[in-house]
């Protein structure tokens, strides 16, 4: 169970950090309204997906 949490742990963090990258290449200053979602993809795999709104400060 440690191994598996260890890697659902490393997929939040990666969900996290494609999300950031992604507002940053639209020029957010922000992330706000950010949740998790997980699916069961098939026995035994399961994907993380990460949200959020970006927003820009006037």
């Amino acid at each position: 169970m440690k191994k598996y949490n260890e890697m659902m742990a490393n997929a939040r963090d990666l969900a996290t950090s494609r999300m950031i990258e992604q507002a940053q290449g639209m020029g957010a200053d922000a992330i706000v309204a950010m949740r998790y979602a997980s699916s069961s993809v098939a026995q035994g795999a399961a994907e993380i997906m990460a949200f959020g709104t970006a927003v820009k400060f006037k």
